[in-house]
């Protein structure tokens, strides 16, 4: 085996070579085809990002989906462009599209399919196929339809979907699987193939367990009575502590000299706690309410008992565990941008290194002319 797992010293950065004789094209400004560019760019492929002229302009999740990424405006429902589309994706290996428009998506997809070698992957909220293919859909729709939102929330209130766009990334994730399964086919064939992502059929694979369950036991999985489980209080905020198992309930009254009233013993069984989270906090607040996170997490750590401290988005780039772990890099958003800023690594390293990359976030268009220029001749069309 190549390298290993944890080199003294700490993590080091690598530069990418995993997939950089790969070539995609990526159309489309959802989530779903965005996210699996970006793991892409993040294995090292050259990414094309193509627009239409009248594509929306870039939101905020465009510093993390695009950096790293060629920027390509084309407009292909002209004569001239679509000959230039076709032109272009006889260059690459991978096409990914969530385009919406059936229109566009048709295009996209007959130009793939001239080329024998490029695999095209489509991602889209629902299927292209089914009753509900045709549908209107969005993030909400597929948590609702894949049973997340069901299971989601706290019992006697209304489901919820989850936090951020997690349909989206998921049905990703399954197409960045999916294409890379079918470049190995392709290795072997000499052939592209058509791959084609539901986020919804995605969904509904990561919450097997759940369907599973359905199989075993009376009736579908149910919302917990609370949602915030073993988090406690404490001098900076709230802190997860399990205390379900009995070993870690004794160890936790032995440390912070804790001794429950002999009239509430009943609560405190290794069956019944959970069911009594708030004389539990009651009862740990004296001593809890006088630490601050890192100290709880640092002290039951020592003794073996898994805690984990609440932390906001905005505390990771500064946690030491991240840090140690070179978990973000500090390339710059645009190569505009006056400082470095804290930005999420890949979130897997190969022989004990981070595969890192120094390209920034394109401005719209602005490698349509180099990259286009080369499939100008004949076409009579300039770039633009």
């Amino acid at each position: 085996m190549k390298g290993a797992a944890n080199a003294p010293g700490g993590p080091t950065t690598m530069s990418i070579t995993l997939l950089n004789s790969l070539k995609a094209v990526q159309i489309g400004t959802g989530i779903k085809a965005g996210f699996c560019g970006k793991l892409l760019v993040d294995a090292g492929a050259e990414v094309i990002k193509l627009d239409l002229p009248d594509a929306a302009p870039a939101d905020h999740f465009s510093p993390w989906l695009d950096r790293g990424k060629a920027s390509v405006v084309l407009d292909w429902r002209i004569s001239e462009g679509y000959e230039l589309l076709r032109r272009l994706l006889d260059t690459v290996d991978l096409v990914i599209s969530d385009l919406d428009n059936p229109q566009d998506a048709a295009t996209v997809e007959r130009l793939a399919a001239e080329q024998p070698r490029v695999v095209y992957t489509a991602l889209s909220d629902l299927g292209r196929q089914g009753p509900f293919a045709d549908r209107p859909s969005s993030d909400l729709i597929v948590s609702a339809l894949s049973g997340m939102c069901y299971i989601n929330g706290e019992a006697g209130r209304p489901p919820l979907r989850e936090p951020g766009n997690q349909t989206a990334i998921v049905a990703a994730l399954a197409g960045f699987m999916g294409a890379l399964a079918a470049l190995v086919d392709r290795s072997q064939s000499g052939l592209g193939q058509a791959v084609e992502v539901s986020a919804l059929e995605a969904m509904v694979n990561v919450l097997s367990p759940s369907v599973l369950q359905c199989s075993y036991q009376n009736g579908a999985p149910f919302r917990r009575q609370t949602a915030d489980g073993f988090l406690f209080d404490c001098a900076d905020g709230k802190v997860s502590v399990i205390i379900s198992s009995q070993s870690s309930w004794d160890t936790i009254l032995e440390i912070w000299g804790i001794v429950p009233d002999p009239n509430e013993a009943d609560r405190f069984t290794e069956k019944a706690r959970r069911a009594n989270m708030e004389s539990i906090r009651r009862l740990f607040a004296p001593v809890l309410l006088s630490k601050t996170r890192r100290e709880v997490f640092e002290e039951l750590c020592l003794v073996r008992v898994p805690c984990g401290m609440l932390l906001n988005p905005g505390e990771l780039p500064s946690d030491k565990h991240l840090i140690a772990r070179g978990s973000f890099d500090a390339v710059p958003w645009s190569s505009t941008a006056a400082a470095a800023g804290p930005f999420p690594g890949p979130g897997f390293r190969i022989a004990g290194e981070i595969p890192t990359t120094e390209r920034c976030l394109p401005r719209p268009g602005e490698d349509t002319a180099r990259l286009l220029a080369p499939l100008l001749a004949g076409t009579g069309s300039p770039a633009q």
